[in-house]
């Protein structure tokens, strides 16, 4: 399964991303893909500077802003940072 993190925003306004195919090394993805949510969540107002992060999992699309980033949300995106290459 492919997992696409992108984080744009902040003071300099650029975007980065990073990509991971966890068919490779499966283990450990699944709690993780799995605290991606399904359905939309209530869009917050906007804070001047904050990152906003865009989370692809197959064919989900969830985006974050960087306020709201916690709990396995948070950890699958380190995870991604970390274990995945520049996209």
């Amino acid at each position: 399964m492919q997992i696409l993190v992108r984080r744009s925003g902040g003071f300099a306004g650029l975007t980065r991303g990073w990509r991971i195919d966890t068919d490779a090394d499966p283990d450990g993805w699944s709690d993780l893909v799995d605290a991606v949510p399904r359905a939309a969540r209530q869009p917050q107002a906007p804070v001047p500077d904050d990152y906003v992060w865009t989370i692809t999992v197959a064919s989900t699309t969830v985006r974050v802003p960087g306020r709201a980033l916690d709990g396995p949300l948070a950890a699958l995106v380190e995870r991604v940072r970390t274990e995945g290459e520049p996209d």
